[in-house]
Order: structure tokens, then C-alpha cells, then sequence
């Protein structure tokens, strides 16, 4: 842990940056600044939704993920927009999809990383929120800066970062008792590396990376609990996205767990779960001038390299692929008068673009519904309803739909061949059962229906990499 000296100075460098934007009067949203609400954006890496305890009864527990769902909507089927990082998070920090400028993939090569900026003609969520008057924050993972570190947070909306490019390390120097376990296919990494940098400048913390990620969150909502204007604040872990990398003092809490993989495993979604304790009690503390928004979602599904350790279930697939594994999210959204929801379900299914929407139209932006993907959701809650008809997914060539319970994935074969399926997922929600020979009709206006949505997209910007697979007893290649 770090000394109290060390903590001290880390926060007296918080406290310099983060109370700094009032924005100008003609700037703020309708209803004045001390009508709207803080906004917490949390976001967990690869956290499959069999790992989520008011989901599904797994092997570890998620109390403060459960307390959340208490106090919260709970969105049943709810989708991400991509099954990987970064074009997962490229639709939730603009709230478009990222087929719209070409974002359909995670850096696969030199050529793709140069590519992986946000383009300048998109506006981010962090942007419109800075205009309306909301102080921003982005701590932990953003995923769309290129190698030319061009699209830093820091000049896409966000006064505040404290976070890190894409992966590293969660253990700087390991010690008796800490655990890490490779899974197959992963990198040596001969220099250990966190790969934290705070307002642009690179640097180190000798603590587990989920804890100092929390402790700078928790920073955050400290120093801007009393301010005048409201904050927008992104909580983006790491956990437990591999490598897999836990603490004693994690590990000696699921002692339960058997398996090694296992433990090391559910040791990080502890320390996430924990993570999201200390934010929340942060965020409701006595003194916070208004009440505080909450979003908690996955960027994707858990992987199938890690899937001796984590669960998609009861889904099929996993992150990369178009199934149900890979795009399930848990989604809960705890809105500034929760009380008036708290615990009610929404089984229709709904984007994360809704839920970025839903955070816009809370900030006083609903103006600005129109120049993006998603919906706002709480009338679906006050209903019972949501007005989406259809969902789309793109990864290139591949791509699903979903309409009703029906859901089609075109994807290849190993030939180039186009391999198409179709699902009723009602009755078959682990995409078991291939329709499309009995449904041609449902098939071609699936197909005719992405075709029309896609006329205005852009062509995927970066390559991509292809990945063995099968669904429903066929071999494919999907890309990712």
C-alpha cells in the first residue's frame, strides 16, 4: 500500500486539477446546473454475465454489484455494441454506433493502431457534457487513443484522466502470497508496467491496479462532491480483463474457490466488486449538493481464454464473437430518484447506446437525442416497454441482427464463403439451432434490414484478425 505521505501528495495532485471548468451560462443545459445529477459511468473489462450474482448463483459473490441491482433497473438483455474492447468503447463514449466512422475492431496490427483515434468529426459524450457545464473525469481504461496519441481523453472532453491506453499489468512488483497465472496464447512481459499516466504524464503506483484505480475514483467524487456544478465521471477497470493477477488480500477472501485459475479470477472481480462498493459509498456520502446517476455495465463478454475461469453463462460464445456470450452485458441504472425504481426488471432487449442516451437525456441534453444511436430508457421503465425494434452489430464483413427473438449472424466459413444463421433465441437462447433454411423470408428481410442501416456507414477503418469458431455445429472463421 502506499504511505500516508504518498497518499497525501497523490491527492493534493487530484485536488489541483480536478475542480478547474465552469463553463460559461450560455453554455449550461436546461434547468441550471443544481437541477442535474452526477453521473457515474462504471465500466468492467470482459466481466461475463454468469460472473454477476443477481444474474446467476456463480462461485464467488458480488455484493456490492447485488446492492447496486437493489437499488437500481435492471436491464435483462441488455447488448454491447461490439464483442471487443475498443470498438465497444468507441460507441459508448459517442453514443453512436461505431460502424457509423468505421471503428469495427481492436487494433490487430501497426497499420490498425494508427487508425484507432476517434475521428475528429465525432463528438464524445464527455464533450457534450463539458458544454452543458458538467466537470469530466475519466479514470482507468480508455482504448482509443493511436499511436501517435492522437484522441487523448484529455482533448476529447475530459478536463481529468488518470487511467491508461489499453492493457499492462495489475501488480507492479509481486509479493508472498500475490498470484498470477498465463492463460494460453498470452505474452511474456519482461518489464512489469501498469501503464497509468495522470494528465498526460507517465506514472507508476506500487499498489494492486483495481484499488488504485477506486482510490482515484474515490479522489474524484471527494474533491467535486461540494462543487457548484455537476461531474461526469468514468469509472473504467481494467478488471478482470487478463492478465490474471491477484493480491493475497483478495485471494485469501475466496479461499472457497478450488481451482487455481478459478480463484485468481474470482480474487479480481472481488476487488472489482469492492471497487464499486467504495465508489457508491463515495458518490452517497452527507455533503453531495445533488444526487448521483449510476451505470454499471461489461464493454463485452468474458473470453474463451479465460473461460476456465470466467462465464458467459447460460449464453453460448464468447468476446469476439457475435453470439449471445460475446455482446451480453449485465446493465443496471440507478436514476437520481432510483428510490421511485429501484428493483424493477426490463426483460426486452436494449443497447448500450440506451444507456449512454439515458445519461445524456438525465445531464439535460435530450436536444441532443437526435444526433445519436440510443434511446432513452427510463419511459421503457415507466412503461414496461422499450421502443427498440431492431439491434445492429458489424465487425467487417460479419454482422447480426436482432429483431423480436429472432436473431440472424452472417459470418465465413474457412473457404471465404458466407455462413448465415438464424436464431429464435426465446427458444433457443444458446444459439443451438439454425433456422435459416426453414426461415428464408425472415432471413432475407434480416439481411435486407441490416443492408438499409449500413447503406450510411463507413467502411471499417482497420483490419482485424480472424478467429476459429462454431456455431451451431459449423466451423467458421469471425472477425474481431
Amino acid at each position: 500500500m502506499p504511505s500516508a505521505r504518498l497518499r497525501a501528495r497523490l491527492l493534493a495532485a487530484v485536488l489541483s486539477v480536478v475542480p478547474v471548468i465552469v463553463a460559461a451560462p450560455a453554455a449550461m443545459a436546461r434547468g441550471g446546473a443544481a437541477e442535474r445529477p452526477n453521473i457515474i459511468f462504471f465500466i468492467a473489462d470482459d466481466l461475463g454475465v454468469g460472473d454477476v450474482r443477481y444474474l446467476r448463483d456463480g462461485y464467488f459473490e458480488t455484493p456490492n454489484i447485488d446492492r447496486l441491482a437493489a437499488q437500481s433497473v435492471n436491464f435483462s438483455q441488455a447488448y454491447v455494441t461490439a464483442a471487443v474492447c475498443s470498438p465497444s468503447r468507441a460507441a459508448l463514449h459517442t453514443g453512436r454506433y461505431q460502424a457509423r466512422f468505421g471503428h469495427d475492431f481492436n487494433p490487430g496490427s501497426a497499420a490498425d493502431i494508427v487508425q484507432m483515434a476517434l475521428p475528429a468529426s465525432e463528438r464524445s459524450i464527455a464533450e457534450r457534457m463539458k458544454a452543458a457545464g458538467y466537470r469530466t473525469g475519466l479514470i482507468g481504461k480508455w482504448h482509443l487513443e493511436n499511436s501517435q496519441r492522437q484522441s487523448s481523453p484529455l482533448v476529447r472532453g475530459f478536463d481529468y484522466y488518470f487511467g491508461f491506453a489499453s492493457g499492462g499489468n495489475y501488480i507492479l512488483n509481486l509479493r508472498d502470497g500475490d498470484q498470477t497465472i498465463k492463460v494460453e496464447g498470452e505474452r511474456d512481459r519482461d518489464v512489469r508496467s501498469q501503464g497509468f499516466s495522470r494528465q498526460g504524464t507517465r506514472v507508476e503506483i506500487d499498489d494492486y491496479k483495481t484499488d488504485v484505480i477506486t482510490d482515484e475514483a474515490v479522489r474524484y467524487i471527494e474533491a467535486n462532491r461540494s462543487a457548484d456544478e455537476p461531474y461526469f465521471l468514468v469509472v473504467a477497470h481494467h478488471a478482470p480483463h487478463v492478465p490474471l493477477e491477484a493480491t493475497k488480500k483478495y485471494l485469501d477472501r475466496v479461499v472457497n474457490v478450488a481451482d487455481p485459475m478459478h480463484r485468481v479470477y474470482a480474487a479480481m472481480a472481488t476487488a472489482l466488486d469492492d471497487g464499486l462498493g467504495k465508489v457508491l459509498d463515495a458518490a452517497d456520502a452527507s455533503g453531495s449538493r445533488r444526487p448521483t446517476m449510476v451505470v454499471f455495465l461489461s464493454d463485452n463478454g468474458c473470453p474463451e481464454y479465460a473461460s476456465a475461469a470466467c462465464s458467459n453463462a447460460p449464453y453460448s460464445g464468447f468476446k469476439r464473437e457475435l453470439r449471445e456470450g460475446g455482446l451480453r452485458t449485465p446493465l443496471l441504472i440507478r436514476w437520481p430518484d432510483h428510490k421511485a425504481w429501484a428493483g424493477r426488471k426490463v426483460g426486452q432487449p436494449v443497447s448500450s447506446l440506451d444507456a449512454v442516451a439515458s445519461m445524456v437525456v438525465a445531464a439535460g441534453l435530450s436536444s441532443q437525442l437526435g444526433e445519436l444511436d440510443g434511446v432513452d430508457l427510463l419511459p421503457a421503465v415507466r412503461s414496461g416497454r422499450t421502443p427498440r425494434t431492431r439491434i445492429f452489430w458489424r465487425a467487417g464483413t460479419d454482422y447480426a441482427v436482432r429483431e423480436g427473438d429472432w436473431k440472424l449472424v452472417v459470418t465465413s466459413r474457412a473457404d471465404g464463403s458466407p455462413a448465415t444463421f438464424l436464431f429464435d433465441l426465446k427458444a433457443d437462447p444458446k444459439e443451438t439451432r439454425d433456422l435459416s433454411a426453414k426461415e428464408p423470408a425472415r432471413v432475407r428481410r434480416l439481411t435486407e434490414a441490416f443492408a438499409v442501416w449500413d447503406k450510411g456507414n463507413v467502411p471499417s477503418r482497420m483490419q482485424g484478425r480472424l478467429h476459429d469458431s462454431r456455431i451451431a455445429g459449423q466451423d467458421v472463421k469471425v472477425r474481431y
